[in-house]
């Protein structure tokens, strides 16, 4: 029997090994590991900033790649406020 196995890097960690070891007493001969491909969705430009780092958080990534994605957003052309 095969097992592919899609994981990103944050799954890289004991319970991984774990659950190798447990695939190999169920007679799973042979085990893919594949890193698994994020899926990109078109920006969408009616979203606060705000709304954005509440899903990077909820999605768990860590507060310093958090803030960079803030500082880059408040920093870009689209979010810029123009003054008349």
């Amino acid at each position: 029997m095969k097992a592919v196995l899609e994981i990103n890097l944050n799954e890289l960690n004991l319970n991984l090994l774990e659950m190798v070891r447990s695939m190999f007493d169920k007679n799973v001969t042979e085990i893919v590991l594949r890193p698994q491909v994020p899926i990109l969705e078109e920006f969408d430009q009616s979203l606060s900033i705000d709304e954005i780092i509440g899903s990077f958080s909820k999605s768990g990534h860590n507060a310093e790649f958090i803030a960079e994605i803030k500082d880059g957003l408040e920093n870009s052309s689209i979010y810029q406020k123009h003054e008349s």
